[in-house]
């Protein structure tokens, strides 16, 4: 539990990018022994939608602050102190969180490929102050943008976990950390190592464990139900289907429609063939209600195409052509679209079709259902 002293909600204080840039650097002459060095102390800020990308803020101390959407990338966060931090969007790829201090965060929508979290502490906690005129405040959750304030009875204040709901893990380093209640939510942990990782209480409800020795986990099997593994001896069977299916497709656009036909995956664990949808002419084509997490379609044209109700989190999309397809209910968690093309298809009878993503899931896109 962390106690400071003449600490309340009116404390809070904004931190723009000249002040924040102004406490790195001068924690960088700490850390790195120069004159006039000072340890950055940030507790309960707002500092959202800022940089800090190979940073060294090693041993900084951001208690209960909101740095929702700020981007720490390939930064050195080395026993920082994160406890009850609002972290949501952040993206940490490539960073270096050891031992970090990272009680009650919250993580949800962040990036954390390839971090290092191994010794992180990452029990429940709970945030409290001390008001000299109100005495103790209670606040649950993470930093000050939840959970409202509860009364001065530690018998009725919720200690919340450590979040990563959504986030994207893949490859994160975790070895020996304290993820006790922690909340893995359709978080992405392909190839995540989690050896020695305290785990009692995580929920790993529709989260991605593929690459993972599962049962070196030593949690029950009923904590991963839902979860998508490894594919399965059947839909590797299905391989050679799916490649057969796709050049036939690509015979009937090539032929104009004389020969093979558009190509129906619908059903189908496409990770079996991760590789074979790059650079395809697959007009027509439909994988509804497919497994595609993290297949590469890159540079393919897949106008009119329909993806409904797929899981396509981590997918590649980079320049493909998608006009007019459907994404309806589809998990697009962290997909890549860059330089996709989104516009409406024409229509022969003169209408245009526009891309579809009602229901779908986005975050981590970069787009806004709204405005798609």
């Amino acid at each position: 539990m962390q106690l400071n002293r003449n600490t309340s909600e009116g404390d809070v204080h904004r931190v723009d990018a000249a002040t924040f840039e102004r406490m790195i650097r001068a924690h960088e002459d700490l850390v790195s022994g120069r004159s006039g060095g000072v340890r950055f102390v940030g507790r309960f800020m707002v500092a959202q939608n800022l940089r800090c990308d190979r940073r060294n803020l090693q041993d900084c101390d951001i208690t209960g602050s909101i740095l929702e959407g700020t981007t720490f990338v390939g930064s050195n966060l080395q026993r920082a102190s994160l406890y009850c931090t609002d972290l949501t969007r952040c993206d940490f790829r490539g960073a270096r969180l050891d031992r970090a201090d990272l009680r009650g965060s919250t993580f949800v929508g962040a990036k954390l490929e390839g971090a290092f979290l191994d010794e992180a502490d990452m029990r429940p906690a709970t945030l409290c102050a001390a008001d000299d005129v109100l005495g103790l405040r209670w606040r649950a959750g993470s930093g000050f943008s939840g959970g409202g304030l509860s009364p001065a009875n530690p018998d009725n204040v919720e200690a919340f976990a450590v979040n990563f709901s959504n986030c994207s893990m893949r490859g994160v380093r975790l070895r020996n950390a304290n993820l006790k209640n922690a909340i893995f939510t359709d978080a992405n942990l392909d190839r995540a190592d989690l050896q020695g990782a305290r785990l009692e209480g995580a929920s790993f409800r529709g989260a991605i464990l593929t690459n993972v020795d599962v049962e070196s986990l030593r949690i029950p099997a009923s904590v991963l139900e839902g979860c998508v593994l490894d594919p399965s001896a059947e839909a590797v069977a299905r391989a050679d289907a799916i490649r057969l299916e796709l050049n036939l497709a690509e015979e009937w656009v090539l032929s104009d429609g004389h020969h093979g036909r558009p190509a129906n995956l619908d059903g189908f664990d496409l990770r079996v063939v991760a590789a074979s949808f790059q650079k395809r002419q697959l007009v027509g084509f439909t994988a509804r209600n497919s497994m595609a997490i993290g297949v590469d379609f890159s540079e393919s044209k897949f106008p009119g195409g329909n993806f409904d109700g797929a899981d396509l989190r981590g997918a590649l999309f980079k320049g493909a052509d998608l006009r007019g397809a459907s994404f309806r209910g589809a998990n697009l968690m962290h997909a890549n679209f860059q330089g996709a093309n989104l516009n409406p298809l024409p229509l022969r009878d003169g209408r245009r079709r526009g891309v579809q993503f009602e229901g779908a899931k986005l975050d981590g896109t970069g787009m806004r259902l709204e405005s798609a």
